[in-house]
């Protein structure tokens, strides 16, 4: 320990005594500037690590997230062909006497697109589904879709179809105290303001609103969404005949392509004449991942659907 003495500015000792003050200095202490710079390098290995991992788990949240909507998306379509084709066939309760109908499976080919029903005359048998080429029928045809599910379907009243003007179909015979709907009856099709009971008919006589439904595509160049879209159109509650304007039901559904497959039995009349084809109805499709999602494929779907609910694919 070294004592240091204070002294006046010329080196001379003050005249007046001046307290002797001694000053203890210790050796330095502390880190070497090697042990900082290691320290320094270890710190920024586990912050990198530890962004690392981050960025993998954040990376892992998002793609899941993201094929858990295409996933959602792909049931949403499928749930909504499926509550559309559930009233694409006569109504149970209508033809409850008629076993042979009830029992064969498939769907029927429905009236002409294009047409009113009422030009249709009386039919055996109302309802069906159809697969269209949209750019041979004008009457549905806008924007550049390629191909069109058609749903002709019939709403028991009063239950399911409302009030609202549009085609209400019953029995052409519709008198007399006690309904007798057979494999016989014929049904007609007419135009009402709301949807009374008709005016041919008697108390108990069933009748219902024969509604048609359209869903189609429309690539990503034409869709406003600047995505591929499924829409769904149906016909206008007025007069003339024709059909509403489509509208965006969901938007990333590409290569959409539904088909109809023969079933492997057809329906018989009384006479034993083969009367309609009945058809499966096979639905494709790719559902396209969000614009802001590189790297991930589209999810394709395809589904079997029949009349009896049961849905089968991948």
């Amino acid at each position: 320990m070294k004592a240091w003495t204070v002294v006046g500015a010329r080196g001379q000792t003050p005249r007046r005594a001046l307290t002797r003050v001694v000053i203890a200095v210790s050796p330095a202490q502390g880190f070497s500037l090697v042990e900082c710079l290691v320290v320094n390098a270890l710190a920024l290995v586990l912050v990198a690590g530890v962004f690392a991992a981050t960025a993998d788990l954040i990376t892992t949240a998002w793609t899941t997230a993201t094929l858990s909507d295409q996933a959602v998306r792909a049931r949403q379509v499928i749930r909504f062909i499926e509550q559309s084709l559930l009233p694409a066939r006569m109504p149970a309760k209508w033809v409850g006497g008629d076993e042979d109908a009830l029992s064969l499976p498939g769907w029927h080919t429905p009236s002409a697109v294009c047409e009113p029903p009422i030009t249709s005359g009386s039919l055996w048998r109302w309802g069906g589904i159809d697969v269209i080429q949209m750019t041979d029928f004008p009457c549905v045809a806008t924007g550049d879709g390629m191909w069109g599910l058609y749903i002709e379907q019939i709403e028991a009243c009063p239950e399911d179809c409302g009030r609202q003007a549009g085609y209400v179909i019953s029995p052409q015979r519709c008198s007399g105290p006690s309904p007798l709907i057979n494999q016989e009856t014929q049904w007609q099709v007419e135009w009402q303001a709301n949807m009374d009971v008709p005016s041919h008919c008697d108390t108990g006589w069933p009748w219902g609103r024969l509604q048609r439904r359209l869903l189609s595509d429309r690539s990503a160049e034409a869709s406003v969404e600047a995505l591929p879209t499924l829409r769904v159109q149906s016909l206008a509650n007025t007069l003339p005949y024709r059909w509403q304007r489509a509208e965006t039901l969901i938007a990333g559904i590409a290569q959409w392509h539904p088909r109809l497959i023969p079933s492997a039995s057809s329906e018989k009349r009384a006479d034993g004449v083969d009367a309609a084809q009945r058809w499966f109805l096979s639905v494709g499709l790719m559902v396209r991942p969000d614009d802001a999602a590189p790297g991930l494929k589209d999810l394709p779907v395809v589904r079997l659907l029949s009349p009896s609910g049961a849905s089968a694919g991948e």
